[in-house]
C-alpha cells in the first residue's frame, strides 16, 4: 500500500461499533499497561448507574452487534429490513453450536462465543480495530467452528499496522483463564496458524483493495516482512471477582465507583505481576494484548445472554 493510500484510508471506515457504545457502558482502570516489551494489557469494568451495574445493558449491546459480528459486510450493507431480520436469526443460530445444543451440552462447549463477541466489541470500540474476517460466517451447517483463532482484526499500535489474532477465555478463576488463553495461543502458533492464513487469503473482508493486498503480502511466507507490520495475539480474559459483593454494599453511586476503582487497581497490579512471570522472552516470543474484565458470575452471564438470544425456554 502506498504512503498516499495509507494517509487517505482510515481504519474507522470499516468499523461497525462506535467508541460511544464503549464509553456508555464500560470504563478502564489504566490504559495499555505495559507488562514487558511484548505484552500489554488493559483492565476494564462495567459501569454502575444508581448503584445498579450495567451488565444487562452490556449483554443487550452485544446482542445488537450480532449481525455485524457474524457476517461479512456484503451480507448486511444496504439490505432491507426483511433481509436483516433473517440475518438476525441465522446469526443467532450460528452463534451457539447447534450440535452441542442437540446433545444438551451447555457448559464449556458453549461458553466461548460470549467471550468472542465481547472481544470483537472491545477491539472495534476501544482499539478501533475492524474485523477483517467473520469467522462465525464460516461455520459449517453442522455448527462446527473453523479451526484457528476466535477472530481476526486489523489495527494500529503506534506507527505499526497490526494483524490481531483473537482468543477469548471465560473462567471462574482468573489465573486459570489466563493459563487457558496462553495455552491456546501457543497451540495456535504450533499447529493452526498456516490454516488461519489460508482463511485470510480466501475470505478477507477489507474495503480498500490496496490494503487487502498489503495484508496478504505481509502474511505470504515467500515475501520480505516489513517493519511496519506486526502480528499480535489479542485476548479477552473474563473471570469471577468476589469483591463485587462488598463493593455493591457501598452507597451512593459515586462512592461505589471510587471503591470499585480502588480495589480493581490492586487487582491490576496482581495481574501485571502474574503475566510478567507467565510470559517471558525468549521462552515465549509472541506479542500479546490482553483485555481483562472481572464479572460477578460467569455462569450467570452466559445464561443471561442465552436468554436474551433465545428467550426463557432455551
Amino acid at each position: 500500500m502506498t504512503s498516499n493510500q495509507t494517509e487517505t484510508y482510515s481504519l474507522e471506515d470499516d468499523l461497525d461499533v462506535s467508541k460511544g457504545s464503549y464509553e456508555a457502558l464500560i470504563d478502564v482502570i489504566q490504559e495499555d499497561i505495559k507488562v514487558n516489551d511484548r505484552v500489554e494489557a488493559s483492565f476494564h469494568f462495567l459501569k454502575y448507574h444508581d448503584c445498579i451495574d450495567r451488565e444487562t445493558d452490556f449483554l443487550k449491546t452485544l446482542r445488537k452487534h450480532l449481525v455485524y459480528y457474524c457476517f461479512p459486510k456484503a451480507r448486511y450493507k444496504g439490505k432491507s429490513v426483511d433481509e436483516i431480520a433473517d440475518l438476525v436469526f441465522e446469526g443467532r443460530d450460528k452463534f451457539f453450536n447447534a450440535k452441542d445444543s442437540a446433545n444438551g451440552r451447555k457448559g464449556s462447549s458453549r461458553s466461548g462465543e460470549l467471550g468472542e463477541i465481547a472481544l470483537y466489541f472491545l477491539l472495534e470500540s476501544y482499539l478501533k480495530a475492524p474485523q477483517i474476517i467473520s469467522k462465525m460466517s464460516l461455520k459449517t451447517t453442522q455448527g462446527e467452528n473453523f479451526k484457528g483463532s476466535d477472530g481476526i482484526h486489523l489495527g494500529l499500535q503506534g506507527d505499526k499496522k497490526c494483524i490481531f489474532y483473537c482468543e477469548s477465555k471465560l473462567n471462574k478463576k482468573r489465573d486459570a483463564a489466563f493459563d487457558d488463553c496462553i495455552k491456546s495461543i501457543l497451540d495456535f502458533q504450533g499447529r493452526k496458524k498456516d490454516f488461519e492464513i489460508s482463511i485470510i487469503n480466501n475470505h478477507i473482508d477489507v474495503s480498500v483493495p490496496a490494503l487487502r493486498d498489503a495484508i496478504i503480502e505481509f502474511l505470504d511466507p515467500t515475501q520480505v516482512k516489513g517493519d511496519d507490520w506486526l502480528e499480535v495475539h489479542t485476548c479477552f480474559v473474563g473471570f469471577n471477582w468476589a469483591k463485587f459483593v462488598d463493593i455493591e454494599a457501598v452507597l451512593p453511586n459515586n462512592k461505589l465507583m471510587d471503591e470499585l476503582k480502588k480495589e480493581l487497581t490492586t487487582e491490576l497490579i496482581e495481574v501485571k505481576n502474574y503475566l510478567s512471570k507467565k510470559i517471558t522472552y525468549p521462552t515465549i516470543r509472541q506479542r500479546f494484548f490482553f483485555f481483562v474484565m472481572p464479572f460477578k458470575d460467569i455462569d450467570a452471564l452466559r445464561s443471561n445472554f442465552l436468554t436474551l438470544l433465545y428467550g426463557n425456554k432455551k
